[in-house]
């Protein structure tokens, strides 16, 4: 009976996503497999994936900095790439991004351009402007759109951080599609140098709140491990982070109670 139920869930989520595309927007406003083995809890993060997650954190990046990510959908259709790149210079960094989701007949696309630093060793924001490409094989033809999110962190003591976050704060719409505008706001600290709780919500208007919690714990230097669990729907994640020589790399998954796990890959180097 649970593997007919499981089964019966895992058709109609594919049915949805595939036949009625066009009722969404998968943006990607989370990346990295860090993120995802922290159950997506990222706006109190301040590495190079602030490119995406929260553009205040650009302030604490300090090299010239490049990554790629990969998200796994259910099908392969739904998979999720994107590619990054983040400039410091001596008025804060800059940042340029594009994602893809989708297949041939459906596809979304992102293309951004941020900016992000810190004001004073306790506060820091960011911005970022997104260019927005649908496409639908056929008749239906393309929109484009524009939008942008903002962020800001604050370390009132330290090893606190306390985050905010919006995407599309303008709702911005794409033709007659609504962009999502998502909320997102936490708190993170760091025990002893090596072992990091964050805890975030995430809101979208006329949606229930999302509650996340995960930990980053380094667990020597060359290897960090991730865990977490979030809500509507219930998910839990795990992960682990290597890192040698400029490079961080990740590997994350996510398991939902009914189809399972989904894998996340990213890497980024500190030139």
């Amino acid at each position: 009976m649970f593997h007919y139920r499981k089964s019966s869930f895992l058709f109609v989520g594919i049915l949805l996503m595939i036949v009625f595309p066009a009722f969404s927007q998968h943006i990607e406003s989370n990346a990295g497999g860090r993120t995802v083995g922290m159950a997506n809890s990222s706006v109190v993060l301040t590495d190079f994936w602030s490119i995406y997650n929260n553009q205040a954190g650009l302030g604490f990046v300090q090299q010239l900095s490049a990554g790629v990510f990969h998200h796994s959908g259910y099908i392969k259709e739904q998979n999720i790439q994107g590619v990054g790149i983040a400039v410091p210079t001596k008025t804060g960094t800059i940042a340029a991004t594009y994602n893809y989701y989708g297949y041939t007949n459906y596809n979304e696309q992102q293309a951004g351009l941020a900016f992000g630093r810190t004001f004073t060793e306790y506060f820091a924001a960011g911005i970022k402007l997104n260019f927005l490409h649908s496409q639908i094989a056929g008749e239906y033809g393309s929109s484009n759109a524009v939008t942008f999110e903002v962020g800001i962190l604050s370390q009132p003591i330290e090893n606190l951080f306390i985050g905010a976050h919006v995407y599309n704060p303008s709702y911005s719409e794409m033709g007659t599609e609504k962009i999502p505008v998502i909320y997102k706001a936490g708190i993170s600290y760091l025990f002893s140098g090596t072992t990091l709780l964050a805890i975030e919500t995430e809101k979208e208007p006329e949606q229930s709140a999302i509650f996340k919690a995960g930990i980053d714990y380094q667990l020597i230097e060359l290897v960090s491990l991730q865990a977490g669990i979030s809500t509507n729907p219930t998910n839990y994640s795990f992960g682990a982070g290597f890192h040698y020589s400029g490079f961080n790399i990740y590997v994350g998954f996510i398991k939902h109670q009914a189809l399972g796990f989904t894998p996340s890959f990213s890497v980024s180097y500190g030139f």
